[in-house]
């Protein structure tokens, strides 16, 4: 499977045509993924994040826009052992925190993989700890050819 690069998901996005083709023809070209890892940088203050730990419920980490946006779903397969799997090559793993995803996540999620049928983890680097940000990313490089 490739690494991809996907524009954090603003809420309002899905409203976007040439975005939202953009991204179902991008997962229509690509095979299913068993397992998906997002890194972002959306949060970079302490302390290292993993989302989606649970399937539900989804953060709702913004404001100012319809109400519309607050009422969608995601509920991705749970996915502790991706999260285990992200976390084992970090350096710093007692300051782990377990969450869900937010929408920098789930927005291009739901567009991409509607079927929710892949198991999803993101991680949220300290800006102080790009270093495991690597180390996780190297660490689960071999997630394309393993069942991950």
């Amino acid at each position: 499977m490739p690494t991809l690069f996907i524009s954090h998901g603003a809420p309002p996005l899905v409203d976007d045509a040439l975005w939202v083709s953009q991204l179902q023809r991008l997962a229509a070209d690509l095979a299913r993924p068993k397992a998906i890892l997002m890194a972002s940088a959306h949060w970079e203050a302490a302390p290292t994040m993993l989302a989606a730990t649970e399937p539900v419920p989804l953060v709702y980490d913004f404001a100012g826009i319809p109400r519309r946006y607050y009422d969608v779903t995601y509920p991705a397969p749970s996915a502790p052992d991706l999260a285990d799997q992200v976390a084992a090559p970090m350096l710093d793993t007692e300051h782990v925190v377990r969450t869900n995803l937010d929408h920098g996540a789930h927005v291009p999620l739901t567009v991409m993989y509607p079927t929710r049928t892949s198991r999803c983890c993101r991680c949220r680097c300290r800006r102080s700890s790009r270093t495991d940000c690597w180390r996780s990313a190297r660490g689960c490089g071999g997630c394309a050819t393993r069942a991950c």
